[in-house]
């Protein structure tokens, strides 16, 4: 009697043996190991967004030997924490960067390009009858119909 093997036949990707890999699953696999994850792509952000604000603050330094000074410890303090693994070492040491970016801000009188209003905006308005720039004392729906065709 013959005995027919039904997995004879080539076996898809869900049903390959242990061990075993197709050339296009391997060179996949070669690609994404290195993909980080989500939330290690917005730490990484966060850091390097950090760094640039310490850079751009340490630019705005007038004294040329004390900007030099200020971005090689900028430089040396990221260098101390770029092994770190430990997640609550690595969420307080962002909270003392931001700390301290804030500070050299303040002490350098950085002011982010974003954050600065136009000049003519309305909300700018200096109106003494309504300090807010609003228009007008009551809402157009609320009238009574005799108020609204004269």
């Amino acid at each position: 009697s013959v005995t027919i093997n039904r997995w004879a036949g080539p076996r898809s990707r869900s049903r390959l043996k242990e061990g075993e890999t197709t050339t296009k699953r391997a060179a996949q696999g070669k690609r994404l190991r290195n993909v980080p994850s989500m939330k290690e792509f917005l730490h990484k952000q966060t850091i390097v967004k950090q760094y640039r604000g310490f850079l751009r603050s340490v630019a705005m330094i007038p004294d040329e030997q004390w900007r030099m000074h200020a971005r090689d410890e900028v430089r040396n303090s990221f260098a101390t924490y770029k092994k770190e693994t430990n997640n609550l070492s690595i969420s307080m040491a962002i909270k003392e960067g931001d700390r301290r970016l804030n500070e050299l801000q303040n002490m350098v009188g950085y002011t982010h390009s974003t954050t600065k209003a136009d000049a003519d905006s309305w909300l700018n308005i200096d109106d003494k009858d309504d300090p807010r720039g609003r228009v007008g004392l009551e809402w157009p729906w609320d009238k009574s119909e005799d108020e609204s065709t004269k």
